[in-house]
């Protein structure tokens, strides 16, 4: 019974694609693909922002540039500090263009305040 329902209702197709009185959109051949275009915004590329070390900047100023520029903990910027004073250099952070540029600047203006000789640098991740 089911399978002469489904012949009756393909029958009454082929005479409506024929013209017959139907609706035009079956028999249509679908020949392209409707795509909605998806973009994927991409990551701003990452810049380190690097502490170079010298032999007058204190201690005590290069961790609290890096509590109060770069937002890291006490234990965390002390770290980073050894680290600096013992290999050279160390990474302070590591932010999108505009931010690193910002942070090596504030870092440059507020050692120039200071008069101490520390340097701020950026280069990409």
């Amino acid at each position: 019974m089911a399978k002469e329902f489904w012949l009756e209702i393909i029958e009454a197709r082929k005479r409506d694609d024929t013209g017959n009185g139907g609706d035009d959109r079956y028999g249509e051949i679908v020949t392209e693909r409707r795509t909605k275009e998806q973009t994927k915004t991409k990551k701003p590329p990452l810049y380190k922002c690097i502490l170079l070390n010298d032999d007058y900047t204190p201690m005590e100023f290069v961790v609290e540039i890096l509590k109060v520029v770069f937002h890291k903990q006490h234990a965390e910027a002390t770290r980073i500090m050894l680290h600096v004073h013992q290999n050279g250099m160390g990474v302070a952070g590591v932010f999108p263009y505009e931010i690193a540029e910002t942070k090596v600047r504030t870092v440059d203006e507020l050692a120039r305040q200071s008069e101490f000789p520390l340097k701020c640098v950026m280069e990409k991740a």
